[in-house]
């Protein structure tokens, strides 16, 4: 399955690009998310660009990763544009640092014909977390976590991983701070075997 990694936003909270964020030790966000799908069961992958992302546009050049350019409308109307070319696909937001190649590979595993909204249970959500959009489903809320499988089908099942840290996107310089706070202890513990 074909993965398109999201990283055409404004920002507008973050104040500069998201995919070109650095994490330390010259990582950018957007080279870790690429290094998780290349790792995963994914076929290839595609970065979507826009007009709101010319620094991270050029920077995917510099580093050969293919880029298809969306119109930056929206979260929702760049993915209707996605399906045009890409009937199915998996989309991962550029802002989430704890993906895993095992998240991805669950939603192709899971994947049987609908799309797949991926979520973390709303009780797991890490402390200092903002909750992006959350939902009920069979009487849990949930927090949708970037990671989706897109198709034009009307209904979308959700898949829930029970990964604290998939909850954690970066939408705002506080997000950084928390994102950067757990990849130190994340960095200590594999420091420390």
């Amino acid at each position: 399955m074909m993965v398109v990694i999201l990283a055409g936003g404004m920002a507008r909270r973050m104040g500069n690009e998201k995919a070109i964020i650095e994490l330390g030790d010259g990582i950018r966000l957007i080279d870790l998310i690429v290094a998780r799908v290349i790792e995963s069961k994914a076929e290839d992958f595609e970065v979507a660009v826009t007009n709101n992302t010319p620094e991270t546009s050029l920077y995917c050049q510099k580093q050969n990763y293919r880029t298809i350019e969306t119109p930056g409308w929206g979260y929702h109307e760049d993915l209707r544009y996605l399906l045009d070319r890409y009937p199915v696909f998996i989309a991962v937001a550029c802002d989430i640092p704890f993906l895993l190649p095992e998240h991805i590979d669950a939603l192709i595993d899971f994947y049987s014909g609908e799309s797949v909204t991926g979520a973390v249970p709303l009780s797991m959500v890490p402390e200092g977390v903002t909750p992006g959009f959350s939902f009920t489903y069979n009487g849990e809320r949930l927090v949708a976590c970037g990671i989706n499988v897109v198709t034009n089908s009307s209904y979308s099942v959700p898949f829930v991983f029970h990964d604290p840290m998939l909850a954690i996107n970066i939408n705002t310089p506080a997000d950084l701070q928390v994102a950067m706070r757990y990849l130190e202890i994340r960095r200590g513990r594999d420091l420390n075997p």
